[in-house]
């Protein structure tokens, strides 16, 4: 069984809507991994403190290690 991706842009919208109007999280995360190609295996573990410094002011970067394949991102 292989998964194909979503590659109209209406459908991706569709699809955002959606999971906004079931909870404002969901859309979150699935804004967050449109836009970084993060699996949600890898976007799960992320807490505040990866992203914002101590003053809430944000990071200059955010560096994750992908559990599938291993690979470290920088984005």
């Amino acid at each position: 069984m292989t998964v194909e991706p979503i590659r109209d842009k209406v459908k991706i919208k569709q699809m955002y809507y959606y999971l906004q109007g079931k909870d404002p999280k969901y859309g979150l995360l699935f804004k967050f991994g449109l836009n970084t190609g993060l699996r949600i295996s890898d976007i799960l573990p992320i807490k505040v403190n990866d992203i914002y410094t101590s003053n809430y002011n944000f990071r200059e970067y955010l560096t994750i290690k992908e559990k599938k394949n291993r690979k470290r991102e920088k984005n």
